[in-house]
């Protein structure tokens, strides 16, 4: 699954804008919000596990040394996702 970076923006400000929920209560959202949500949880079903197209892509990248990624853009990425899987 790839975010991009507008939605994992939108997820960090939504969590920003939450207060803690309890065991028992509920966190309430706008229509807006849950439509986000809903559309967010519907491109992730339909995802495969597994990016082949993705994966071949990077494999034949690394092998050829030209990967270049810095640390900070997996650092982003690696929180991003973080911030969108306490969504679910």
């Amino acid at each position: 699954m790839q975010l991009s970076d507008r939605e994992i923006q939108n997820t960090i400000d939504l969590l920003r804008k939450r207060q803690p929920v309890g065991e028992k209560e509920y966190a309430s959202f706008s229509a807006q919000e849950m439509e986000c949500i809903s559309d967010l949880v519907k491109r992730i079903e339909v995802e495969p596990e597994v990016r082949r197209d993705r994966v071949d892509k990077v494999r034949k990248a690394i092998e050829t040394s030209s990967y270049n990624i810095t640390g900070d853009e997996i650092a982003k990425k690696l929180i991003g996702r973080i911030f969108s899987d306490k969504l679910r």
